[in-house]
């Protein structure tokens, strides 16, 4: 459930209906979670070069963590991008470890106890790439990590809720994301603690934000041409057949259900 989650939220936002490559709201996309390069983050104040996950651990002994990147790097022209892992640990507690990817650098350390018993863990990913000064937005997504998440999880304790002890996070928001409070996923999406997808829902759509049967329908109404343009993107493609693959009685039972 938890790999569902984040591969609904690493898409939001990646196209939107009509979902061609040519309109007007893919022309330049607003994708979530974004880490812009170094140089433009300078020049845009609501822009950041990093993001940074901070929470709190109770452990037990002996525990270890682990840290996972996710993000869609751009990959060409058309908006196109292609989902990156990045992976880091098990370290022990008060270990901290940085891995070197291509436009970037993720770091996971920890602080050993506190007075009240916690450790406190942080996760930081930075943009790394080298541009020009004075890009505009549309430029600079194409050197960006876009629909940045990071997961954290902990072999033996447990997470505090972000939401009762908040660290110092940037540019994104943390949760508890399991059954056991193990893992925190850092979003760029307000969320609460332990979020789900509806178990009615046919699949992510990139804009899950708004009504979901509604854009069913409205995938029906694209001209062969259409959806021959949108699916020259393989993400699209897959969300293209999905969607032509269900009936008006599914759609029925779903919003009933």
């Amino acid at each position: 459930m938890l790999d569902e989650l984040l591969e609904t939220l690493l898409y939001e936002g990646y196209a939107l209906y009509p979902y061609t490559p040519d309109a007007t709201k893919n022309a330049t996309p607003t994708p979530f979670g974004i880490v812009y390069p170094p140089a433009y983050a300078a020049e845009c104040e609501s822009a950041f070069d990093h993001a940074r996950l901070e929470c709190f651990a109770l452990p037990e002994p002996g525990a270890t963590l682990t840290a996972t990147l996710r993000y869609l790097a751009p990959d060409g022209e058309r908006n196109l991008a292609r989902p990156v892992r990045v992976e880091i640990g098990p370290l022990a507690l008060g270990e901290r470890h940085t891995v070197s990817f291509p436009g970037g650098r993720f770091t996971l350390r920890s602080d050993r106890r506190r007075s009240d018993g916690s450790t406190a863990v942080r996760a930081c990913v930075h943009n790394a790439n080298v541009v020009e000064a004075g890009l505009d937005r549309a430029q600079a997504l194409g050197h960006a990590l876009i629909s940045t998440q990071i997961l954290v999880t902990i072999s033996d304790g447990r997470f505090v809720s972000p939401l009762e002890l908040a660290g110092d996070s940037v540019n994104i928001w943390p949760v508890l994301a399991t059954p056991d409070d193990d893992t925190v996923l850092g979003t760029a999406i307000v969320l609460p603690d332990h979020p789900q997808i509806s178990p009615r829902s046919f699949g992510t759509l990139f804009d899950n934000t708004e009504i979901e049967e509604a854009l069913m329908l409205h995938v029906h109404t694209l001209s062969d041409d259409e959806r021959d343009q949108a699916g020259a993107d393989p993400a699209v493609a897959a969300m293209l057949a999905r969607a032509l693959a269900a009936t008006p009685a599914g759609l029925a039972e779903s919003a009933d259900g």
